[in-house]
């Protein structure tokens, strides 16, 4: 190779260099202005931090949960999008509220969301990593929370978004109001021994399920039932045999009633489970004690899953 030429192509390879070196200063230090110029800054559950000028305006929730929290934060007009389950009776605790935002999402397209323009975006953790990490290459504002086990947990994670939305005050409040409405439920059901406390199974339309990281553990001891499944000690989520269940003889059968899919009808799954010859021997068939309750309460983990201890306790302990 001619030595001229041999020179040529080493200019042009220096200069690339130095352009790509100037890019990434650039980049590195308007990053850095940004930090610097961040009115505040939170770190989501998965250690990726999110930096602040101002309190986000256009807010897209990616969940039923966030919905329900969310809208209790900030007002309407700060919100860009819900997820579409915020307009099914069946699941959601604010269909007639949620009418004040237009937009729906369903994690599907990210251009969708892109055209949304939103400036931070509540994902929980569950959403594949591919789909939150496509969200990140785009350069917007991803906030991913830990789903929520627990009551504590819930708590927790109002508190986490209200500091993302530059709310914490607010979102305190809501901490606190729902802690007033747990103590005013259970002053309604008293202190009940653990002997005397109900045992219960919780049934979907193919059986009992249990998981032993699900809120509705929580829930149960809230209400001051016991989840007879827990007596099997098992450590994954699942259906439950049902020669298991008819051994645990429970005293009641529980239901969530959401028809979400128009063949799940609520009624319809009580008569079935008290017609089922499989449970005919257990107490809660015996005496009739088959229960649905609103699924948008007890599979929420939201401000409202406080609504499910008072609806397990009034359902359980009627008489």
């Amino acid at each position: 190779m001619p030595k001229q030429k041999y020179q040529k192509i080493i200019t042009a390879l220096l200069l690339c260099l130095s352009i790509l070196l100037i890019v990434a200063g650039c980049s590195s230090d308007s990053a850095q202005k940004s930090k610097s110029t961040a009115a505040y800054t939170v770190t989501d559950s998965q250690g990726h931090k999110l930096y602040f000028k101002e309190k986000p305006q256009r807010i897209i929730s990616m969940s039923i949960s966030t919905d329900e929290i969310l809208i209790d934060l900030v007002p309407s007009s700060r919100i860009a999008a819900f997820s579409r389950l915020v307009d099914d009776p069946g699941i959601s605790n604010i269909v007639e509220r949620a009418q004040s935002v237009g937009s729906r999402v369903d994690g599907q397209s990210s251009e969708a969301i892109m055209a949304l323009h939103p400036d931070l975006i509540l994902i929980p953790d569950f959403v594949k990593p591919e789909v939150i990490q496509s969200l990140r290459d785009m350069n917007l504002q991803v906030y991913v929370y830990k789903t929520p086990k627990s009551m504590d947990d819930v708590r927790q994670c109002i508190r986490f978004l209200g500091e993302a939305v530059g709310e914490k005050e607010r979102g305190e409040m809501m901490v606190t109001a729902m802690d007033e409405h747990l103590k005013k439920v259970q002053d309604k059901i008293g202190k009940i021994p653990k002997e005397k406390q109900k045992r219960i199974v919780f049934m979907r339309s193919n059986g009992a399920y249990y998981s032993p990281e699900a809120s509705f553990n929580d829930v149960c001891r809230y209400a001051q039932v016991r989840n007879a499944l827990e007596e099997l000690h098992y450590d994954k989520p699942g259906i439950v045999n049902q020669e298991a269940v008819v051994q645990l003889n429970p005293e009641v059968f529980l239901l969530a009633g959401w028809n979400y899919d128009g063949q799940h009808d609520p009624k319809q799954m009580e008569e079935e489970l008290l017609n089922n010859s499989g449970y005919q021997t257990t107490d809660a068939v015996k005496n009739r004690k088959v229960y649905t309750v609103p699924a948008k309460h007890v599979l929420c983990v939201s401000q409202y899953i406080v609504n499910a201890v008072e609806d397990l306790a009034d359902a359980v302990y009627s008489e």
